[in-house]
Formats: C-alpha cells, sequence, structure tokens
C-alpha cells in the first residue's frame, strides 16, 4: 500500500514540473544571398504580450546562436544586425513539457540603402620622428601660405633664426642645409638670403637630420636641414601668384607656374624680395694696463642703412619614359645687389675721462652677389616598392664682389681725411656626382649604399689699396692684399643598413 501510493503521488505531480520546465532554443543565421554564416548578430526574447526582452544572445562566427532556460510563454523573436534588414518571424509559442527547440536556419537579407558620396579626408601629423630625422610638414602651418622659407624654420623646433635670418641648430650655427637631399651652392655664405627669399609655399616638408647616415656629408657637425621642395604632378596647367607687403618698406613676391600633359612635367617659379634694413651697434670698452688700473676708454656707435634687392628664379622638367624610368634637368638663377652705407663715430678717452681721439669713419660699398646651378637626373625602379637606382650630376657657380670705399675723418686731433678702398671678388665652382642604390630586404629592414664625387674650386681675391698724399693716386697695399686658391677633390662610397623591431629600431 505504501508503495503504491508514492507511485500514485509522483504520477500526478510530474506534470506540474513539467509545466514548470525551462526549454533551450537554438538556431542559426545566414545571408540569403551567399549562404554565408553572419556572426554578432543579436537575437532577442521579447514578450508577446507588452514586447519587454526576456532574453537575448549574439551569433557566433559560425552563424549559430543558443538561449538556455527559457521559461513556457508566447514570444515573438527579433534578428538584427548593423548592414541587414531586421527580421521578427511569427509568434513562437512554448508550452511545458516541450523538448529544447531548434528554429533552423534563419535568412537575413542586406540593407540596401543608396548613400551619397563618402569623402575620406586624412591630415598628415605636423611633426613625424623617425630614426635618424625629425619631418615637419610645412603645409600644416599657416606661415606656408604666404610666408617665406626664413619663417618656416622659426617654428620648428631646436631651430632658431636669428634677426639676420641665419640657421643655427640646437644652439650651434654649424649646420649644413640640403635642397631636396643635396648639396646647393644656395646653401653657402648667402644661405640666409635664399632663405628669406623663397616662397613657403614651394616647399613639401623640412627634415631636421639630428643623426644623420653615412648618405650625408660630415659638413654639418650640429645636423643637418633638408629642405624637399615640391613637384607638381598636376595634369595640365596651374600656378600660384603671392605678394607679400610690411612695414619699413619690405616687399616679397612669387610667381610659379606647372605645365603637365602627361609624360612630361614642365615648372618654374621667379621671385623678387625686397628688403630696408637699418642697423645701429654700439661699443663701450675699458682698457687697462698691466697693473690692472684703468688705462683709457673707447666707445664706438655704428648706423648702416642697406636695401637690398633679390631675385630668385628657378626652371626645369621630369620626363617619364614609363612607370619606372625617368629623367630630369632643373636650373637655378640667385641674384642679389644692394649698398651698404655706414657710418661709425669712434671716441677715445684717457683715464681721466679727458677726450683724445675722436673721428668718424665712412663706408659706400655697392656690391652684389650671382649664382647659377644646373641639375640632371636619372632614377629607375626596380619592381619591388622602394627599391630604386638614382644618378645625379649637380654643377654650379657663384660670383661676389664687394667694392667698399671707406675714409676717415679726423675731428681731434685734426688731420687730412684719409681714404682706403678693400675689393673683394670671390668666385667658386662646384661639381658633384652621385649614385644612389636603395634596396628593401623586407617589411622591416632595408639597406643603402652609394657614391658621392665633389669637385670644387675657389678663387678668392682680396685687394686693399691706400691714398699717398704725395703721390696723390692709390697704392695697392701689399699687407692687406691676398691672392688665395684653393681646389679639392672628394669621393666617397657609403653603405647603411637599417632594421626595425616593432617600437626599436637602429641604423649602421
Amino acid at each position: 500500500m505504501k508503495y503504491c501510493f508514492l507511485f500514485i503521488f509522483s504520477f500526478f505531480l510530474t506534470p506540474l514540473f513539467a509545466q514548470q520546465a525551462k526549454i533551450t532554443v537554438s538556431g542559426a543565421v545566414v545571408d540569403k544571398i551567399f549562404r554565408l554564416p553572419v556572426e554578432f548578430v543579436t537575437v532577442v526574447f521579447l514578450n508577446k504580450k507588452d514586447n519587454t526582452i526576456i532574453k537575448g544572445t549574439i551569433t557566433d562566427k559560425k552563424g549559430k546562436f543558443s538561449i538556455e532556460e527559457i521559461p513556457p510563454g508566447d514570444y515573438l523573436i527579433r534578428y538584427s544586425i548593423i548592414g541587414y534588414d531586421d527580421f521578427t518571424p511569427g509568434d513562437l509559442k512554448i508550452a511545458g513539457g516541450q523538448k529544447n527547440i531548434n528554429l533552423g536556419v534563419v535568412e537575413l537579407i542586406h540593407d540596401a540603402k543608396k548613400l551619397n558620396e563618402v569623402v575620406v579626408a586624412t591630415t598628415k601629423t605636423t611633426l613625424n620622428t623617425a630614426i635618424d630625422r625629425k619631418v615637419y610638414h610645412v603645409d600644416q602651418d599657416i606661415m606656408s601660405r604666404s610666408g617665406t622659407a626664413s619663417d618656416i624654420l622659426k617654428n620648428i623646433p631646436s631651430v632658431e633664426v636669428d634677426i639676420d635670418g641665419q640657421i643655427s641648430l640646437r644652439g650651434s650655427a654649424n649646420v649644413m642645409i640640403l635642397i631636396n637631399g643635396k648639396v646647393s651652392p644656395l646653401m653657402g655664405k648667402s644661405s640666409a638670403e635664399v632663405l628669406q627669399s623663397l616662397p613657403a609655399n614651394s616647399i613639401e616638408r623640412i627634415e631636421v637630420i639630428t643623426n644623420p647616415s653615412a648618405r650625408f656629408r660630415p659638413d654639418g657637425t650640429s645636423g643637418i636641414i633638408n629642405i624637399v621642395l615640391k613637384k607638381n604632378k598636376k595634369l595640365g596647367w596651374n600656378g600660384t601668384v603671392t605678394a607679400n607687403a610690411g612695414n619699413k618698406d619690405r616687399y616679397n613676391g612669387n610667381i610659379a607656374a606647372n605645365y603637365n600633359p602627361g609624360k612630361i612635367n614642365l615648372f618654374g617659379s621667379y621671385s623678387l624680395r625686397q628688403d630696408n634694413r637699418k642697423r645701429t651697434n654700439k661699443i663701450d670698452r675699458t682698457y687697462f694696463d698691466s697693473v690692472g688700473k684703468i688705462n683709457s676708454f673707447y666707445y664706438e656707435t655704428n648706423n648702416s642703412k642697406l636695401r637690398p634687392v633679390t631675385h630668385f628664379a628657378n626652371m626645369g622638367m621630369d620626363y617619364n619614359f614609363n612607370a619606372r624610368n625617368s629623367f630630369g634637368i632643373s636650373g637655378n638663377y640667385f641674384y642679389r645687389k644692394l649698398t651698404k652705407n655706414d657710418v661709425v663715430n669712434k671716441y677715445t678717452y684717457n683715464n681721466q675721462n679727458v677726450l683724445i681721439e675722436n673721428y668718424d669713419r665712412f663706408r659706400y660699398d655697392p656690391e652684389f652677389e650671382k649664382q647659377t646651378s644646373i641639375a640632371a637626373f636619372f632614377e629607375h625602379k626596380f619592381k619591388k616598392a622602394d627599391h630604386e637606382l638614382r644618378a645625379e650630376f649637380n654643377n654650379s657657380m657663384s660670383n661676389e664682389v664687394e667694392d667698399n670705399r671707406y675714409w676717415n675723418l679726423y675731428y681731434l686731433p685734426q688731420r687730412p681725411t684719409e681714404p682706403d678702398n678693400t675689393i673683394i671678388k670671390q668666385k667658386d665652382k662646384e661639381n658633384q656626382l652621385t649614385i644612389d642604390y636603395t634596396l628593401p630586404i623586407n617589411e622591416s629592414s632595408s639597406m643603402e649604399l652609394g657614391y658621392d664625387g665633389s669637385f670644387n674650386k675657389k678663387d678668392l681675391d682680396f685687394y686693399g689699396e691706400y691714398y699717398d698724399t704725395a703721390r696723390r693716386t692709390f697704392v695697392k697695399d701689399v699687407v692687406k692684399t691676398n691672392l688665395f686658391l684653393y681646389k679639392e677633390s672628394i669621393q666617397a662610397i657609403y653603405v647603411t643598413y637599417q632594421k626595425s623591431f616593432e617600437a626599436f629600431g637602429f641604423s649602421a
């Protein structure tokens, strides 16, 4: 009787427990057209009465899903993912006593909508850092619209430009300035004038190389500044015209044009700069004798006026034989003319502050500087990216003349006016041949090797003369006069290997 009672009791309780059992629902989602599994589809069970969310999950990489412990009831199932139409099939009724439910394969349809044109735009960061250099992208500087190269350099970290336009890097003036990675005669002793005339909108980027590889000459001990000029590759005609005006009668203008019908690219530009400079220098000195007592005082003031006019022009062409071979030739012309008018007032006092000497030294100096250069290159690109061979030849000449006319006007003690002249003539001729070969070994390493030959001549003629009052004519001053002739030939080969390991890299 006891076992019979337990059997009857359990028979009646079984349906009650079955009604409360929770069901597992599973299925799969595929693309209707391509029949491929769709991952990350959101599958949500909603209460049919009020659309409240009961449970949900997402599909795996095979498009499958499984939701456990779904209580009996009436439900709606919603399938949704970006790029597809939401899908809600008919009602799903889960009754007590059901086994696990497999909904089978659900097909989703692409949500095809016509969008407007999408423009993906990006901007380069202003300053990028590589293994051996820092690269400054000029386009991100507002001064690139109307300023000069000298204005741009003022905004680059570790580069300083003084009032005369002279460049220093990390506090040292011994810096080498390159144009397109090559030594240019324009960047010699007149580099300040050239940089103040070179329009900033002609520059693509400026590279500050503080750790130069063997590819570069070791002339600049503090580092190298490489100015990379733009080469417009737009088809057809295009050009720019800029003009600037400043206070104190300062003007600067530039015109540039480019013509590219296809294989050949012709380019040229001309800039004109007129400046107005007024300078005042003062010197105060105290002289002591051998025992440390004051012997005399010296005072000097120097007033200088000059108005230089600078012309800078370049033109050239690039010709692409095919996708891998190209040839180019270009030339530069620089001319600067000015007249210096200086007055130096000199005073000498004894230790009692009594004036013992006073005279003015005048200077009249019409001078000019002219430089011309021509460059030609041939470049071959191999099938592999960045695998290149480039040969380039540069020829340049410069001529500078200073015709200094001096005279001293004495007040105390009184004596006749003494004129003297100094004529300085400097001529430079430079030839350079470079061959550079770049071999990328893999994504993390590369090798460079090449040849650099430099052949230079300099003619420095320093001629001084004084006025012979007895003969009433100028006579050569053999003490000041000097003729210096210099000739050099430098030939070098280099090999550089670079390797990077994630965030670490080296160059040898």
